[in-house]
């Protein structure tokens, strides 16, 4: 969690309370499948290890491929292709959907004309704590184009990250919305503009610094605090693409952002004297991996838009030769956010001060491709992130994909709809939850105790017969996000509901109550709460505002 992330920890006496009988319920249900509900995905474990290729020849798409020519390896082992698909301006054409895999198959709608698509989902992600106003508005200028494009089944939320991420525009299809997100987005002051004038302060300190102990002094300050925004910033953007997985159909994260350094302050100790600061003393290495991990986890493609634009290696106005390498400066940053696009099937887009093809790019990606599908059951466990190649037989042919898999198991992918209800305040849940919250109390020195108190209807469980008793597990989860978009972590609990089989008719109809406390600091926030029946992977959803002094 950032630092300027909310905080808030679970009292430690939450407990069960019967309530109130409401209108009687038919037979709780029994595991079932999942169903897409408001473009949002079950939160159940996958079976099958979907990957999106996108094939290309002279730069021109292929849409011909067969299921034979293609070569799926994990871990350097050849393994059998059990699903394909081919998808065409995302729609699923007939005999490929019987041949597609169950998890893909539940990603699909029908519109009205019974034909199969796949929804497509796009987060727009300003990293604007690295992005100079004039280097938003060419990006800005491309989006406002893309968007007039969009079909009514996309959805497209837009986020800037300032510190925090704050959603300036939730999932949704309205041009409208989203058109009045980029102008407010261009209205912004991006906090790029304090850490380049902190940046060009530090460098001019360098500068006037004799003694190479002075140099490392002030190398080391710096890079300890770009160590310490990156890792806040990567751990919020990996949230941010956790809550995009928990979106139905075609995902796609497209990132404008100037990079981030994988060695904190390599670039000045680069320029100012390798002896100042080794680049291995703060590394970034694993943050990014982090983030790479979760979309290559939901298969989302990672589209990073080098906001830059086109770089020269040398600026002939200034009055002297830049201490800093342009082309070492370029390549630090540069390398983490190529790597994000590489391993997750995506491209990165550098070196333009226009974008409306790369962005009509993207969107013939994301309508066009082959879904090629592993059964989980055929590979070998092994834990952890699996490295898997795609390639296909057909000469001149070149195909993209994401290049790691790690199956999300379902208590993952319930933790992925919370992280989207808090960015998304009307996030759709698979049934009715309830959350009430009374009035706050002291709870420390800038703290305070929300007591709470969500509610479940019994009928929406799953339960079963144990000792004389109806007995059902469920995982209850609580968070907050601020105003100001930061969002405490997801603290997840499991408890068990067990009724006598004497008192089963009458309750069956009532619901069942989790109270306790939540310490929170003060300010304006809206909690989450989600209850996931753990047997059918099916979640409720409830969120409240409340202002605590």
């Amino acid at each position: 969690m950032s630092t300027r992330s909310a905080s808030l920890a679970l009292g430690l006496s939450a407990g069960l309370v019967l309530l109130v009988p409401g209108a009687l319920g038919a037979e709780p249900p029994r595991a079932q499948p999942p169903t897409v509900k408001g473009g949002v995905r079950a939160a159940v474990q996958v079976t099958a290890m979907d990957l999106d290729v996108v094939a290309t020849k002279a730069g021109q798409p292929v849409s011909d491929l067969t299921k034979e020519e293609f070569v799926v390896t994990v871990d350097g082992k050849r393994v059998p292709i059990d699903f394909f698909a081919r998808i065409d301006a995302g729609t699923v054409h007939g005999p490929d959907l019987a041949t597609a895999s169950p998890d893909f198959v539940l990603e699909t709608l029908r519109n009205d004309a019974g034909a199969t698509y796949v929804p497509r989902q796009f987060l727009v992600y300003f990293d604007d704590e690295r992005l100079l106003p004039n280097q938003r508005r060419p990006v800005i200028e491309a989006l406002r184009d893309f968007v007039t494009r969009l079909s009514p089944s996309d959805r497209v939320s837009i986020v800037s990250y300032n510190g925090s991420a704050r959603v300036l525009v939730p999932y949704t299809s309205s041009k409208e919305d989203l058109l009045g997100g980029l102008d407010a987005v261009e209205k912004l002051a991006p906090r790029g503009l304090t850490w380049e004038a902190e940046y060009r302060s530090t460098i001019n300190d360098l500068r006037r610094t004799y003694y190479a102990s002075g140099r490392q002094a002030i190398v080391r300050s710096w890079a300890q605090q770009t160590s310490a925004r990156d890792k806040g910033a990567l751990e919020d953007l990996r949230r941010s693409v956790a809550a995009l997985a928990a979106r139905s159909g075609k995902r796609a994260l497209l990132l404008v952002t100037n990079g981030y350094e994988r060695y904190p302050g390599q670039t000045l100790t680069q320029a100012f004297g390798p002896s100042l600061l080794s680049q291995f003393d703060y590394d970034s290495t694993s943050d990014i991996q982090k983030v790479i991990s979760e979309a290559n986890s939901a298969g989302i493609t990672v589209y990073p838009f080098d906001a830059k634009g086109l770089v020269a290696e040398a600026d002939a106005s200034a009055r002297s030769s830049p201490v800093v390498d342009p082309f070492w400066a370029r390549q630090n940053y540069r390398d983490s956010i190529a790597q994000m696009a590489a391993e997750t099937g995506g491209q990165l887009v550098e070196n333009r001060n226009t974008f409306t093809t790369s962005l009509d790019r993207v969107y013939a990606e994301s309508s066009s491709y082959y879904s090629v599908g592993v059964t989980l059951a055929s590979l070998e466990a092994a834990k952890g992130d699996r490295k898997v190649s795609v390639t296909t037989t057909r000469p001149g042919v070149t195909v993209r994909a994401r290049t790691g898999f790690s199956p999300k198991t379902a208590d993952e992918a319930a933790l992925d709809r919370v992280e989207m209800a808090l960015m998304t305040p009307d996030a759709p849940g698979d049934f009715a939850a309830g959350l009430t919250l009374d009035a706050p109390k002291p709870g420390g020195i800038g703290r305070r105790l929300v007591p709470y108190r969500v509610t479940v209807p019994l009928s929406e469980l799953t339960f079963t017969d144990r000792g004389g008793s109806k007995e059902a597990v469920i995982e209850v989860t609580l968070a907050a996000a601020e105003d100001t978009g930061a969002r405490s972590r997801p603290e997840p609990f499991r408890k068990t509901i067990s009724i006598p089989a004497a008192d089963w008719e009458k309750a069956r109809g009532e619901s069942w109550a989790v109270t306790g406390e939540m310490k929170t600091r003060t300010g304006n926030l809206r909690f989450v709460a989600a209850v996931r029946d753990v047997a059918s992977g099916r979640v409720g959803l409830a969120s409240a505002p409340v202002r605590v002094e």
